[in-house]
């Protein structure tokens, strides 16, 4: 028998690929496509366990179970042992079920089958790895659609006036930024800079914005008072004068949805 490697270990990667997938559905996770693949990959390399005999050894239970915590810990990155326990659980439990059906329908349409025929030369393997790459690409689709419709409920444009100057940017209504100005107890609407370049700062009307993130890193903003900002709401315009600009340096939406962070006190 003729058996290509290079394939075999494409068809256990989508395999492998489709039971993590349905494993972190049931875990209700949110985690990384990137290190699925990885950990997909990973466990796709085992079947070569079956092919050469030299590796024979590795496909003693001990070593299965190894491979499994490996591929779970690079999924998911926890360090409970509990959730990691329950999640090699479900995986197995997922994989049986798949090795289950297959089985099944090799018996029901064989009078002759071998290991290596189940393996390697499964009748229904093209349409069953074309079911699991239709589902995954479907769910991931629903997933960004969802994504997206939730994201765009909390984009707003908002009009920034001082003086004589006008600028109209894109913010996005950050439920979790409570920032404030800390002499005037302000909210704070966080700008990339870039979109205000023709803002001069002036010594009066100059503000520095202390904040810290999750990770403990602390910094600082500089920003000013606008005389207001206009707040368009569907066909609703909110004006206020209770606010503070703030510059950041750094790029706010990686895929250039919005522009600007705005406090959830702005709209209070």
């Amino acid at each position: 028998m003729i058996v290509y490697v290079d394939v075999l270990i494409l068809v256990n990667f989508i395999v492998n690929l489709f039971i993590l997938h349905v494993t972190v559905q049931t875990l209700r996770k949110r985690v990384n496509l990137m290190w699925m693949c990885l950990s997909s990959f990973v466990g796709s390399l085992y079947v070569l366990t079956v092919v050469y005999p030299k590796l024979r050894y590795l496909s003693y239970i001990p070593f299965k179970i190894l491979i499994v915590i490996g591929m779970i810990l690079i999924v998911f990155r926890e360090k409970n042992i509990l959730f990691i326990i329950k999640a090699c659980l479900i995986f197995v439990l997922y994989s049986i079920l798949l090795a289950g059906m297959c089985l099944f329908i090799q018996i029901s349409n064989s009078k002759e089958m071998s290991f290596n025929i189940i393996i390697i030369n499964f009748p229904y393997e093209k349409l069953l790895l074309s079911v699991m790459i239709i589902y995954m690409l479907i769910y991931r689709i629903v997933i960004f659609i969802g994504d997206r419709k939730k994201i765009l409920t909390l984009i707003y444009t908002v009009d920034i006036i001082n003086k004589s100057y006008k600028k109209t940017i894109v913010a996005f209504l950050d439920t979790g930024n409570e920032l404030r100005e800390p002499a005037t107890n302000l909210p704070v609407l966080i700008v990339e800079r870039n979109m205000l370049n023709d803002v001069i700062l002036e010594k009066n009307n100059t503000y520095y914005i202390p904040y810290t993130v999750l990770n403990g890193t602390r910094g600082s903003l500089v920003g000013f008072k606008p005389e207001y900002i206009n707040i368009h709401i569907d066909k609703k315009t909110i004006e206020t004068k209770d606010v503070i600009i703030a510059f950041c340096e750094d790029k706010l939406s990686k895929d250039n949805y919005y522009n600007a962070l705005m406090s959830r006190g702005i709209l209070n």
